[in-house]
């Protein structure tokens, strides 16, 4: 980029990228979810145009004794077979006329710049929701089974169930909540996994405040306190409304080490393109970023389909 040539194209993008930024702060809506989310999604960087992953398990519990002696066997540990996730690319180019921005008709640019910020984000997180709501079928983990599914095993050997059915009710909640609690890691070993969030589509975002939420039992007629709500004070309660186009019932629980990850490559940047270098004296704002959303393992996650079998 040269000044001296182009006085004006860094001030121009810098305007450009505050809209889009302007945009972006504005969509931040208290209570949806979104893939850069920590909590619903290990947030991860990756180095190279696909991130290879594995599991190491096996072993169980830690050997206890009251002497120093020595170990009874050592432990067997165990790798799962690498799972190779290909980084990929949102892209997008804005055309924007020479003389709108001669002319300084900033209200038709802003409207576009603004209009992309939103389909930027959108785009993004619909690719990454996918991982949940492909989760019951074509989705699947390092084990090569669905992601939630009654039949994972673990590195250890052990048939391991993270799938349950029913709507999202008090009772339906609590054992979504005691299968992660009870949940057999790779070790095979129950590491009491607690409830960090509850991922609802946006349909049954009410619900799953009430459910969740409520300071007394929902849906009852007595004054029992809420257990999820004294319990589980900190457990988010987040929706997504891409979620709704696959399942209108369908809800998630996971801890805060679970095993659905997002790896950055390039976060998101922009150029702008002079017009100088245009056939069609168009300024050309570029929009990238790259990334890749995948379920490595099934660990610290239970999803039900809100549907009885």
């Amino acid at each position: 980029m040269n000044n001296d040539s182009a006085p004006s194209l860094i001030l121009v993008k810098t305007a450009l990228d505050k809209l889009f930024d302007e945009a972006t702060i504005e969509m931040a809506v208290v209570g949806k979810a979104t893939a850069l989310d920590p909590v619903v999604f290990t947030q991860d960087t990756a180095t190279n145009a696909a991130v290879v992953s594995s599991v190491i398990g096996g072993g169980g519990y830690f050997q206890d004794t009251t002497d120093d002696i020595a170990l009874d066997n050592e432990v067997n540990v165990a790798a799962a077979a690498p799972r190779t996730s290909i980084v990929y690319q949102f892209k997008k180019d804005l055309p924007i006329s020479r003389t709108f921005m001669a002319d300084q008709q900033e209200s038709a640019v802003a409207k576009a710049v603004k209009q992309q910020a939103l389909t930027f984000g959108a785009s993004r997180d619909r690719k990454a929701f996918s991982v949940y709501f492909n989760g019951f079928t074509t989705q699947t983990t390092i084990d090569n089974v669905a992601v939630f599914s009654a039949s994972h095993v673990n590195e250890n050997g052990d048939t391991v169930s993270n799938l349950e059915t029913g709507a999202l009710t008090d009772p339906n909640l609590n054992t979504l909540i005691n299968d992660l609690r009870t949940q057999l890691s790779q070790t095979g070993v129950i590491l009491g996994y607690e409830p960090k969030f509850l991922l609802v589509p946006s349909i049954l975002h009410q619900q799953g405040m009430s459910v969740a939420k409520s300071v007394l039992r929902a849906g009852t007629g007595n004054n029992d306190l809420n257990y999820f709500s004294e319990m589980y004070p900190g457990m988010k309660v987040v929706y997504s409304p891409f979620l709704d186009a696959t399942s209108k019932t369908a809800y998630f629980v996971g801890s805060s080490t679970h095993g659905i990850s997002r790896f950055e490559r390039e976060a998101f940047f922009t150029r702008l393109i002079d017009w100088e270098t245009s056939q069609n004296d168009q300024y050309k704002y570029k929009m990238r970023a790259r990334e890749v959303v995948d379920s490595i393992e099934y660990s610290g996650l239970v999803g039900s389909t809100g549907v009885t079998a």
